[in-house]
């Protein structure tokens, strides 16, 4: 597998450049010509009356938020919060406010909906958008074709994009491969091109869907954690951008399989690559649960060689009087660093949820991990309330 990557890494990479400015310019061409023949539609009314809103004018209350909620079909705000405790093996334990995060969601018409995370970690430590993208139908009527603009949750795996938010994961603490290899929760300021495809029939039981992106992409020194790139919101050092797609199907009502692929420099002088290929899966009917997902990284060094990366997770649970879920949890890193072996991780997590209703938990987990070569305690017991609200 380790060779296929490097054999389509490389296919990609030559004349990367011109490559990716030549997939941002289909994608945008194909983007304006749907606009186009959307803009000729009768059924697209997307026109705001021109007396409305002009109550909240010169001289009155309110300013332009109260003008635009007159002309919004909604505006919802929504969350989840996420308090934890925990008990390192010969370490300090501590309360922690993990998580108080904000969704605010606007749509203007069925077909054109905005959305941003607030993020509010740590009781503070760390406030940031986590995401703020636009999404804008491109046929009445279907998810088919889809365009997404602004930042955005990367199309990296199913962990990433669908099941980050503490009160959907069923495991206090995220595998080590979703946080090291696929760093979650990873945003990125781009384009993409997404949808899927038999939404409309309720009769279908198979559902093919589709991510197609270009982003500025991860940036960073040479040989730095994948975790550590992050943040790159805007472009300063590198004008490469990065690009990538995402390819899953939904089988019924409670399974789903994806493969993803992401390619592009990450050095701050646009010379070393990264490339992240994945595969992920589930089957959740509500009581018996599986998911599991395999990603593996090439990160080029400087003075030649490459760092390769790879990890999995495989986890089982059980629900049972729709209140009790034992868990359990095996997931393993291997980093490839022969300078720093406790980076090759192995972790066996062990757990029982408590529900007290949809989209909330309480949590109580204990970890027993292991390091390659190094004789460090590092269990863990850890409690957690999770709600969405």
């Amino acid at each position: 597998m380790t060779n296929q990557l490097i054999h389509l890494r490389d296919n990609i990479n030559n004349n990367s450049m011109a490559k990716t400015v030549t997939h941002f310019l289909g994608l945008l061409f194909l983007c304006l010509i749907s606009i186009q023949a959307v803009g000729q539609e009768d059924d697209f009314n997307a026109t705001i009356e021109e007396d409305k809103g002009k109550e909240q004018g010169k001289g009155r209350s309110g300013s332009f938020g109260k003008r635009l909620s007159s002309i919004s079909n909604f505006v919802s705000i929504n969350g989840y919060v996420t308090n934890e405790f925990h008990v390192p093996q010969g370490g300090v334990s501590t309360f922690d406010q993990h998580y108080f995060n904000v969704f605010v969601t606007g749509e203007l018409n069925e077909r054109i909906l905005a959305e941003v995370q607030l993020e509010y970690e740590h009781g503070g430590e760390s406030i940031e958008v986590r995401y703020a993208q636009l999404d804008f139908k491109l046929l009445p009527n279907s998810n088919a074709l889809i365009l997404r603009t602004g930042k955005f949750l990367t199309p990296a795996g199913e962990f990433n994009e669908y099941l980050y938010p503490e009160y959907l994961n069923k495991i206090v603490n995220r595998a080590y491969v979703n946080r090291e290899i696929v760093p979650s929760a990873w945003g990125e300021v781009g384009i993409q091109l997404r949808g899927m495809f038999n939404t409309e029939d309720s009769s279908a039981k198979v559902k093919p869907y589709y991510s197609l992106y270009v982003v500025n992409g991860l940036e960073g020194s040479s040989g730095a954690g994948i975790r550590g790139l992050r943040g790159n919101s805007r472009d300063q050092q590198n004008s490469n951008k990065a690009f990538g797609g995402n390819l899953g199907i939904e089988v019924g009502e409670h399974t789903n399989l994806s493969a993803n692929y992401y390619t592009g420099k990450y050095s701050e002088d646009g010379n070393l690559n990264l490339s992240i290929l994945g595969f992920s899966g589930h089957y959740d009917n509500g009581n018996v649960s599986f998911y599991g997902a395999y990603h593996i990284a090439n990160q080029e060094l400087d003075g030649g060689g490459e760092l390769k990366k790879n990890g999995f997770y495989l986890q089982g649970g059980y629900r049972f009087e729709n209140k009790f879920e034992p868990i359990l949890r095996y997931d393993q890193i291997d980093l490839d660093d022969q300078a720093n072996l406790e980076g090759n991780r192995q972790r066996i997590s062990l757990g029982l949820n408590y529900h007290l209703f949809q989209n909330a938990v309480i949590k109580c987990h204990y970890d027993i991990v292991s390091d390659d070569g190094i004789d460090t305690d590092n269990n863990m017991l850890s409690f957690q309330f999770a709600i969405g609200f």
